[in-house]
């Protein structure tokens, strides 16, 4: 027996250090920006030797201006890794061979920022206005909520981003291309009041800050890559844990330069971005690249239309090479195994069954999870109605369930009237109470069965399935007389807010189409016409 332990004990030491035998491997990361908390788990990796524990010896490059698309240096073969932004996928459906290791954010940073007495705060706003913004695709998602809202790039003047906040401030522009986690700290400090535009109360909702490498790393070296992202997720876990020590880190050996309440600021914006408690650190799903690439292809913002198959890295299955050591061993020592194995089995049985469980469990919250970020993406958090992604998607549905069933279906078109007063005169927190009131008062009149919606501003829209034309103009006539008489108190406001509402309504076509492009057209007429009425065509 004593002789079985010491060479148990000498065969484990060997095959614990088999994995450390080589020398650390040299890997370059271009950071995308300037050092900030923004990549405060790539420090801690380093700090905490998560890189040294899988042999990694990795240097992190700083980014900024000069390095606004870290790919062209990554596709090059200048770097190993670099963080960019959603927009990689472009290159992707354009046949460039990069892979994404992992998505640290779970929702994107960026927003339009305009000064408070600008009364800018909706993308519509935006038109004929002086955008500050960075290159495509590092600003990908700005120009996307643009588009989406029917609005073309050329109604708008572009202007080179020179990083410079102050030429917002001094009026040289009317919106920033910024992230909220740093400018919004630095116009508060300054006692600067200001307006964000952000892309997801839009349905814009992608990732970011995306660790990506080259196609032929991930295929030659997997083990590498694999390394990689479980070091990084390592240390962003320690980072979100150990805030102040994080803080002390960066401004030692990273950013002297910022504040502690700076850095703070910025560790919090981005925890509400990663959302640690919901999602799994680096977590990436395939259907959800396909709806950001879609989204690009469908806003002429890219031709590409290469697959996306091997886009998305997958960690290779850990190899075993216990046989190994085991064809080292005497007969002797492979018998005292053996008996060891089977001395434990019954405790192994229970370890491997409780394993299991905790991996299905794991397995059920990130469906979970998975299930809420699809209802927040297709949800308007101002009004719980559906948001323009969720009602083209019932519409789509809608209009192949009509034509089975053979039955007609509507969609209304509502725009409130000169709603842009009412945020003028009181506010947009009164703005936003009149919102939901009209939005409550749409619920009440529709039917249980009809879907309603807000696809903008101050728009909304109505589904309504099996029904005559008839019918459906006297819901419409009953919504604009109901908000004709409607009344809105606010502790804000001294008088009751009244309004009215424009409605074009149209009844089924032979497309999706056809029935927006109808709907669209009748409110127009409407609008034209005075107001305050119901159109159909």
């Amino acid at each position: 027996m004593r002789y079985f332990l010491i060479t148990f004990s000498l065969v484990t030491m060997l095959l614990w250090q088999m994995p450390f035998a080589n020398a650390a491997t040299p890997v370059t990361v271009q950071l995308r920006w300037l050092h900030q908390f923004q990549f405060a788990g790539y420090y801690q990796a380093v700090e905490q030797g998560y890189f040294a524990e899988a042999g990694l010896d990795v240097t992190l490059l700083e980014g900024g201006p000069d390095a606004l698309e870290p790919t062209d240096k990554l596709l090059r073969g200048d770097i190993d890794f670099a963080i960019t932004a959603s927009g990689v996928v472009m290159r992707r459906l354009e046949g460039k061979p990069v892979v994404a290791v992992a998505a640290l954010m779970q929702t994107s940073p960026l927003v339009w920022i305009t000064l408070k007495e600008s009364n800018i705060t909706t993308p519509q706003d935006l038109v004929g206005k002086r955008l500050m913004m960075m290159p495509p695709p590092e600003s990908a998602e700005l120009v996307t909520i643009l588009r989406k809202e029917g609005l073309p790039v050329d109604t708008v003047q572009l202007v080179p981003n020179t990083y410079r906040l102050d030429d917002l401030i001094d009026g040289k522009v009317d919106a920033y291309d910024g992230y909220i986690s740093n400018e919004p700290y630095v116009l508060n400090q300054r006692g600067v009041d200001y307006n964000l535009i952000n892309p997801r109360d839009y349905g814009v909702n992608f990732y970011s800050d995306v660790l990506v490498t080259t196609e032929d790393l991930a295929n030659s070296d997997p083990e590498l890559v694999s390394a990689m992202k479980e070091a990084v997720e390592r240390g962003w876990d320690y980072a979100f844990k150990n805030v102040d020590s994080t803080i002390d880190l960066i401004q030692a050996n990273y950013a002297p330069q910022k504040s502690r309440g700076h850095l703070r600021y910025e560790a919090e914006k981005i925890r509400q971005l990663v959302m640690p408690e919901l999602v799994q650190l680096g977590h990436m799903n395939p259907g959800r690249w396909q709806m950001i690439a879609e989204s690009y292809q469908d806003l002429n913002m890219t031709r590409g239309n290469a697959s996306l198959d091997g886009f998305i890295f997958t960690p290779p299955e850990r190899a075993d090479y216990s046989y190994i050591i085991y064809s080292l061993i005497g007969a002797l020592i492979l018998l005292a195994i053996v008996m060891f194995i089977m001395c434990r089995f019954i405790y192994l049985s229970r370890l491997l069954t409780e394993e299991i469980a905790q991996r299905r469990e794991a397995e059920k919250e990130l469906q979970e999870a998975n299930k809420a970020l699809q209802t927040l993406s297709i949800t308007d958090p101002l009004t719980n109605l559906y948001n323009r992604r969720g009602f083209t998607e019932l519409v789509n549905k809608a209009m192949s369930r009509a034509a089975r069933e053979r039955t007609e279906l509507a969609i209304l078109a509502l725009d409130l009237d000169h709603f842009k007063k009412i945020n003028d005169e009181h506010g947009h927190l009164v703005g936003d109470h009149v919102l939901v009131r009209f939005a409550e008062l749409l619920t009440t009149v529709a039917r249980p069965y009809d879907t309603v919606a807000r696809v903008g501003g101050e728009e909304f829209s109505i589904l309504i399935e099996r029904v005559d034309i008839d019918t459906a103009t006297k819901i419409a006539k009953r919504i604009r007389k109901d908000t004709e008489a409607l009344q809105i108190m606010h502790p804000d406001v001294d008088e009751p807010i009244r309004m009215t509402v424009s409605i074009g309504l149209t009844l089924n076509t032979t497309s999706v189409i056809d029935i927006w492009r109808g709907a669209d057209e009748a409110l127009y007429q409407a609008k034209n016409s005075g107001r305050n009425r119901v159109v159909v065509i």
